[in-house]
Parts: structure tokens; sequence; C-alpha cells
């Protein structure tokens, strides 16, 4: 694990991204695993929180962070975009006991999928925990419980370190 710790611009920065996701979305009905009374949070805490990982994470590797917001209207138009770069999508960690893997992106080549957590209250830190190919994540993770079809959990303990270098995966992506 290593623990970014944010300077205050960056502290603003994901801030902002994240309030002004929470806004583009404001009357959007949320998906149903959202909705899971186990796992609720309030929207504009979630928002904040994940955009604060993926610039952490960005930070991490010296790559380039969009910081991207669409109105909710638009989301099927860049839903496939990556958080950072080309390939490298950020999933904030919060209370599961899994980095979730999404079935859409087995669509994107290469997709390595970066866990993070932000320490909370204020996630001005953040721990990285690891990273996994999009393949490898979906090929052995388990269904999750709350979207069994299209999202698979793939274990924390099992997730490559952050200092491990990333390779291109030559796996079979499987649909």
């Amino acid at each position: 694990m290593i623990v970014i710790d944010l300077e205050t611009w960056e502290y603003e920065r994901a801030s902002d991204v994240g309030i002004r996701r929470y806004t583009a979305n404001w009357g959007k009905v949320d998906a149903p695993w959202y909705q899971d009374p186990e796992r609720l949070e309030d929207d504009r805490t979630a928002s904040v929180a994940a955009a604060v990982a993926e610039l952490a994470v960005a930070k991490y590797l010296n790559r380039y962070w969009h910081g991207h917001v669409w109105h909710a209207t638009e989301h099927q138009r860049y839903d496939m975009y990556p958080d950072i770069g080309t390939n490298t999508e950020v999933r904030r960690i919060r209370i599961s006991q899994g980095v979730p893997i999404r079935k859409k992106q087995n669509l994107i080549p290469n997709l390595v999928v970066w866990a993070a957590f932000p320490v909370p209250r204020e996630f001005r830190q953040v721990e990285i925990r690891g990273w996994v190919h999009q393949e490898i994540g979906w090929r052995e993770g388990v269904p999750a419980k709350y979207d069994p079809n299209s999202t698979r959990l793939f274990p924390l303990d099992k997730l490559n370190s952050p200092t491990q270098k990333v390779t291109k995966c030559q796996h079979a992506i499987l649909t």
C-alpha cells in the first residue's frame, strides 16, 4: 500500500470535479446497486471521494487526469472513457470485500483497474491498495450480489502491489 497526501490545490481540484459531477447528475435515478442500503452513502460525498481517489492515483502514476464531468444525459457517450489516460480506471474502495470489475469495460484494451481508499472524513490522504488487469479481475472475480451479471469483485488481497510495474496484459478478454 502507498499513501498519497494531497496538496491543497489538488484537494480543491478533486473536490470541484466531484461537486460538478454531483450537480451534473441532479435528478438522475441511481442504478440499483447504488441504492443498496448496506452500502448507501450520500452522492455528494461519494462523488468527491471518487474524484479524490482518481487524482491520487494519477499523481502516483505521474499520468494525466482529465477530471471529466458530463451531464447525465451524455453518460452513454462518455462512460467508456477510463479515469486516467487511455487505459487506467480507478475504483474507490469503501466497504467492499473486493474491487468492482465491470463487464462493459472488458471492451477496453489493456485496461488496468486500481483500488484506492480515500481516508475519511476529509479525504486528504488516499491509500492506494494496488491494481489488477481488467481481464484478470473479470475472470477471477466473484459475482457481486448487488449486480451479479455485470459486476465481479476481485479480492483486495490478490491485487498487485502499487509498486509492481504494470505490464501489458496478454490474456483473452472474457465477455
